[in-house]
């Protein structure tokens, strides 16, 4: 997310980290709701955009078992 353009902070917030920083996490309560919502959106396309059939970014492979 960060790579796409994400702050580092929405993208924690997206990965449901806690802030280290008590004083922070006491006093600053603000949800960063819509950024989140932006976040998610942002890999959404990106992954998107690197399973499309066809492109050259997706390598498939197969696992066979051994007998």
């Amino acid at each position: 997310m960060v790579e796409a353009g994400v702050l580092p902070e929405v993208a924690e917030r997206c990965l449901n980290h806690t802030e280290e920083n008590k004083v922070k996490r006491i006093y600053q309560r603000y949800s960063y709701a819509l950024e989140m919502k932006r976040a998610w959106q942002v890999l959404g396309e990106r992954l998107e955009l690197l399973t499309l059939p066809g492109g050259d970014n997706v390598i498939s492979v197969n696992f066979k078992r051994q007998s």
